[in-house]
C-alpha cells in the first residue's frame, strides 16, 4: 500500500461528510436551491437521500399533504424503488418510481397528445426508411427489413385510428397494437416535459421537489427535459441529483452531466467510502485517477482489505479454474466462506455467462437472441417464464411438502376451474370442479414422479390438456404447429427454450431475483458483498461496448478508439474502466479479479504499471 495513501487517510474523521447532509437540508428548505451531489462508491448516497426525505417529512410533510403535493424520487430499478420506499417508512408524500414509471404516470392521461405523437413518430420513421430505400447501395436484406418495417408501421397507423386509450406496462412486455414500448414512453414523455409549457407547470405544481438517484445513468432525454424545466421555472422547483460519473455504465446516460449543471446549482461532494477495506479503496482511487482524479477515504475502522489478480488463458476449463481461484482466496484470506457459493458474489459481463455457470443456458440462450425479450428476460417478467416461476414452482413444492392449504390457495387464486364465476353459476358442480382440480394437480405432479425432471414444454403440454390454469397467450402458438408459429421468431425461440429441463427455470429464477452467486458487473451497482470475484472474459462475453483486453493492454486500440480519443469522445476503454471500477467497489473485505486473455504478460505489466496491483498480488496460472 502506498505511503501517499496512508498520508491521505491519516485523519481518522469518519464524519467528514456530515456537512453534506446538512447542506442538502438547507437546499430543500430556506435556501430552495437545486443541487448535484457527488457520491462515489460506498459513500452513503442512499443514506443521504433518505435523510433528506426524513427532513422533508418532518419539516414540510403536513404542508405537502394539505395541498396534495408530492416529492418525486426517480431511480433506476424496481429494487432501488422498493428499498427507498421501505427506508422512507412508506410515506405517501414520496412518489418513488423508475424513469419509465415516472414518465408514464405523468403523461398517461394525455391520450389525445399521445395519439398525435405516435402518429407523427410512425410517419417520421416511415419517411426515414423510404429515404434509406432510395440508397442504391442498400443490401437485399436491408431493403427487405425496411420494407417490412414500413408495412408494419403503416398497418399500425390504420389500427391507431380505432384506439381510445393507449396502454403501457413499465415492468413487462407491451405487445398489443394499443401498447407503447419502453423507448416510446421515454422519448415522448421527455419531449412533453421539455416542449409543452402546460406539462412543465403540471409537473412542478405536483412535484415542487424532484430528486434523481443514479443521475449519471438517468436517460439523457429526461435530464435535458428537467434542466429545461429548471430554466423556465427555477423559482418553483428544487431538483436534486445524486450520482458519480465514474459509475456511468449505460450509454443512454448524459455523458457530460457535470459540465451542463447550471452555475447556480450547489455541488456538495462526499469523499468517504464506508463500504470497502483500505486496499480496495486504494485500488478504486487508482482506477479513476486519470479520469477525474477524485479520491475517497476509507473508514478509520475499515479492514485492511485483500485484493488479488489471477490471470490465465482461454484454454483452461473456466468453471474449474474459477473454483481453483476460490480455493486460493480462501487460503490467502483465511476465510473458508470463499468456498461457499452463497457466501461470495461472482460478477460476469453478460447474462449468458451466468447462464452457463449456473445451469440455465439451454433455457436462456434462445430467448436472449430475440430483442423483443430483452427487458422482460433480464428482469424476470417474461410471461412464459414468470408463470412457471410464480405459479408452477410453488405449486409443485407445496405438493411435495404435502402443504394442502398452500395448494388450495394457489388453485383458488389462479385456476379457472375454481373461479367464482363458475362456482356461483353452477353451485351443484362445486364438488366435481374441486375433484377435477385435484386430479389436474396430481397429473401435473406426476411429471416429476420417480425422480424424473420434465421439460418446461412437457409441463405446458400437460397444463394445456388439463385446463388447470389459463396459460400465457403465446403458449398456444408454441404448442400448435401452425404455419404462423413456424415462421414467428419469438415462438420459435420460446419453443426451443422451453425444451430445457424444468430445473433450469429454478436456477433462472434464483439468478434474476439476485439470490444466486452470480450477477453482472452492471447489475450490482449500488450493492455490496463481503467477497467479490470479478470475472473478465471478453471472448465469452461476445460484446463490443466493453473490452478488458484493451483496458489491460492485451489488445491494441481500434481506429475508432483512437478517433474517439482525439475527438474527446467516450471510448470502449473508458467505458470498461468505469465498469471495472463499479465491479471492484462492490467488495467489502476481499476481491479476486479473474481475467482470461491471450496475452497474460501484458495484463500483468499493465496492472502493475497502472498501480492497480502489486507484483505480490498477481498470479499467472
Amino acid at each position: 500500500m502506498s505511503e501517499e495513501f496512508y498520508n491521505y487517510t491519516a485523519v481518522d474523521d469518519d464524519h467528514v461528510d456530515d456537512h453534506v447532509d446538512e447542506e442538502i437540508k438547507s437546499y430543500l428548505s430556506h435556501e430552495r436551491k437545486s443541487f448535484f451531489t457527488f457520491a462515489g462508491a460506498g459513500s452513503g448516497k442512499t443514506s443521504s437521500l433518505i435523510k433528506a426525505l426524513n427532513f422533508i417529512a418532518e419539516s414540510q410533510g403536513e404542508q405537502l399533504r394539505t395541498y396534495q403535493k408530492y416529492v418525486a424520487i426517480i431511480t433506476y430499478t424496481n429494487a432501488a424503488c422498493d428499498e427507498i420506499v421501505r427506508r422512507a417508512n412508506f410515506n405517501p408524500i414520496f412518489k418513488v418510481a423508475t424513469i419509465h414509471s415516472f414518465l408514464w404516470e405523468l403523461i398517461s392521461n394525455y391520450q389525445f397528445d399521445i395519439k398525435e405523437w405516435v402518429i407523427n413518430d410512425l410517419n417520421n420513421e416511415n419517411e426515414k426508411l423510404r429515404n434509406e430505400l432510395a440508397n442504391s447501395r442498400i443490401t437485399a436484406k436491408g431493403r427487405t427489413d425496411r420494407e417490412t418495417k414500413i408495412k408494419k408501421n403503416s398497418d399500425r397507423l390504420i389500427k391507431i385510428q380505432t384506439i381510445k386509450r393507449f396502454s403501457y406496462n413499465p415492468n413487462g412486455e407491451n405487445l398489443g397494437y394499443d401498447s407503447l414500448n419502453h423507448s416510446q414512453v421515454i422519448k415522448m414523455g421527455s419531449e412533453f416535459i421539455e416542449k409543452k409549457e402546460t406539462m412543465q407547470k403540471v409537473l412542478v405544481c405536483k412535484y415542487p421537489i424532484i430528486l434523481i438517484d443514479e443521475s449519471q445513468d438517468t436517460k439523457k432525454e429526461l435530464v435535458d427535459a428537467l434542466l429545461n424545466v429548471y430554466k423556465a421555472l427555477k423559482d418553483k422547483v428544487v431538483i436534486g441529483m445524486f450520482g458519480d460519473m465514474m459509475q456511468r455504465i449505460y450509454l443512454d446516460g448524459k455523458e457530460n452531466l457535470p459540465e451542463i449543471i447550471p452555475d447556480t446549482w450547489a455541488q456538495p461532494n462526499k469523499i468517504m467510502n464506508h463500504r470497502s477495506g483500505k486496499r480496495i479503496v486504494e485500488l478504486a482511487n487508482n482506477i479513476r485517477k486519470d479520469i477525474d482524479g477524485k479520491k475517497q477515504k476509507p473508514r478509520s475502522d475499515a479492514d485492511e482489505g485483500i485484493i488479488r489478480l489471477f490471470i490465465t488463458d482461454y484454454s483452461n476449463s473456466k468453471i474449474e479454474f474459477e473454483n481453483t481461484v476460490y480455493k486460493k482466496m480462501a487460503d490467502i484470506t483465511k476465510d473458508d466462506k470463499w468456498l461457499v457459493m452463497e457466501e461470495r458474489k461472482s460478477l460476469i459481463l453478460e447474462h449468458h455467462m451466468a447462464a452457463n455457470r449456473f445451469g440455465f443456458l439451454e433455457l436462456f440462450t434462445p430467448l436472449y437472441e430475440v430483442s423483443e425479450f430483452d427487458t422482460s428476460l433480464r428482469d424476470g417478467t417474461l410471461p412464459e417464464l414468470s408463470f412457471l416461476v410464480n405459479v408452477i414452482m410453488p405449486l409443485i413444492k407445496a405438493y411435495n411438502d404435502e402443504q394442502q392449504f398452500v395448494i388450495a390457495t394457489i388453485i383458488r387464486k389462479h385456476s379457472p376451474l375454481l373461479s367464482k364465476k363458475i362456482l356461483l353459476s353452477h353451485p351443484d358442480k362445486q364438488r366435481a370442479q374441486l375433484e377435477k382440480a385435484e386430479k389436474a394437480v396430481e397429473s401435473l405432479s406426476s411429471l416429476w414422479g420417480k425422480g424424473k425432471i420434465p421439460t418446461c414444454l412437457e409441463v405446458y403440454t400437460e397444463l394445456n390438456r388439463s385446463r388447470l390454469f389459463e396459460l400465457p397467450s403465446r403458449i398456444k402458438d408454441v404448442l400448435n404447429e401452425s404455419e404462423n408459429s413456424l415462421e414467428n421468431k419469438t415462438i420459435i425461440a420460446l419453443k426451443k427454450a422451453l425444451n430445457a429441463p424444468f430445473t433450469q427455470v429454478e436456477n433462472y429464477s434464483l439468478y434474476v431475483s439476485g439470490e444466486s452467486s452470480f450477477d453482472t458487473h452492471q447489475g450490482v451497482k449500488g450493492l455490496e458483498f463481503e467477497r467479490v470475484a470479478v470475472i473478465m472474459d471478453d471472448e465469452e462475453a461476445r460484446g463490443f461496448l466493453f473490452s478488458y483486453d484493451k483496458l489491460f493492454g492485451a489488445k491494441e486500440k481500434s481506429e475508432t478508439d483512437i478517433k474517439n480519443e482525439v475527438a474527446g469522445k467516450d471510448t470502449s476503454i473508458n467505458r470498461t474502466k468505469r465498469l471495472f471500477y463499479v465491479a471492484c467497489t462492490r467488495a467489502q473485505k476481499s476481491l479476486a479479479v479473474i481475467t482470461y486473455t491471450q496475452n497474460r504478460n501484458a495484463v500483468k505489466e499493465t496492472a502493475i504499471s497502472n498501480g492497480w496491483f502489486g507484483k505480490d498480488e498477481i498470479e499467472i496460472i
